[in-house]
């Protein structure tokens, strides 16, 4: 086997591993423990992160920063690894910002001089773009983690009636139209809600005496299924659903289109008017207020009553906002 392959072999062998000693690998590989010490300092050299542990039960160990082995990548595997990276570059905040860029950047300088002009072509000509937002996300990173961990928090949250302090545990974070939201459940009202974790001001761990739930088989896909498919919550049902009834014109039924979670539940008219029938958590509220709001005549919510009390008390704000009726002039 030449040096080349067996330190290649040997890195592989030490990632799975995690815990090793120099006699083990040596007769793994068929070779002299000097060698195998030779090798070691190599791969230390090339940035593999290994600790010495000594003594009787010693050996050694790579720390969590740990290198992975290399990967071969064809041309077009290559190009879409690039994109799938550069998707990231339009958001404001990303849990894993730091990361993110200097994997990029090693990719690319590592690739063949060809497989880069292709990329910087296909740059002037394909971008996925996404609004980059101006709201900090300090705590993005720590509700990630805390939903890996099964780890419940102490946050203050900016809601509609103003800053308070809860307890969650979060499911996990997801990106919508340049904005991060993190689904988790709350200890106060005993339900699953969503939180936009630019309005997180605080967050902090919990503590070891603050009870857990079981999240386990919760994901954060299954928030996107509709509510009475998603797992129910601890101690049963406590999703507190709205039936959702909204009348569209034509033009509503187009731009409703526009929303994936619309499809299925949209039921069209021959002259291509349409009725809306969904069920939505209480905490979405905000969202559709703001929503239909944008449609105008477009769209007339029929129930739930809240929200057309809602939309009503929007619609007055604004006629107050624009002079009560009075007639614009010039100044």
């Amino acid at each position: 086997m030449t040096k080349s392959k067996r330190l290649m072999e040997l890195m592989i062998a030490v990632n799975k591993r995690r815990r090793f000693t120099v006699r083990e690998l040596a007769e793994e590989f068929g070779v002299s423990t000097r060698t195998i010490m030779r090798d070691l300092q190599v791969l230390d050299e090339l940035g593999l992160p290994l600790y010495a542990e000594y003594g009787p039960h010693g050996g050694y160990r790579v720390l969590n920063e740990r290198l992975l082995p290399p990967i071969m990548f064809s041309e077009q595997e290559a190009l879409a690894m690039f994109f799938a990276y550069q998707s990231l570059q339009h958001y404001g905040a990303l849990p894993f910002s730091e990361e993110s860029v200097t994997a990029l950047k090693k990719f690319y300088y590592y690739l063949p001089d060809d497989t880069k002009q292709k990329i910087d072509r296909l740059q002037e000509r394909v971008v996925f773009w996404t609004p980059k937002r101006q709201a900090a996300v300090p705590h993005l990173k720590l509700l990630l983690d805390a939903s890996l961990q099964g780890r419940p928090l102490r946050i203050t949250y900016d809601s509609r009636e103003g800053p308070g302090e809860r307890a969650i545990q979060p499911i996990g974070v997801y990106s919508y139209n340049g904005y991060w939201y993190c689904p988790a459940y709350c200890f106060r009202k005993q339900r699953y809600l969503l939180f936009r974790v630019d309005r997180v001001l605080q967050a902090e761990p919990a503590g070891e005496e603050h009870p857990a739930v079981d999240l386990s088989e919760y994901t954060i896909t299954d928030w996107f299924l509709p509510p009475p498919q998603q797992p129910p919550g601890p101690g049963g049902d406590a999703h507190g659903l709205l039936q959702l009834e909204v009348r569209l014109t034509k033009d509503g039924v187009r731009r409703c289109r526009w929303e994936s979670w619309f499809q299925e539940e949209l039921v069209v008219g021959e002259e291509g008017e349409g009725l809306l029938r969904i069920r939505i958590r209480h905490d979405e509220m905000d969202y559709y207020t703001g929503y239909f709001l944008s449609l105008g005549a477009d769209a007339v919510v029929v129930q739930p009553p809240e929200l057309v009390s809602r939309l009503r008390e929007a619609v007055r704000k604004l006629y107050d906002a624009y002079g009560a009726g009075e007639t614009a002039g010039p100044p």
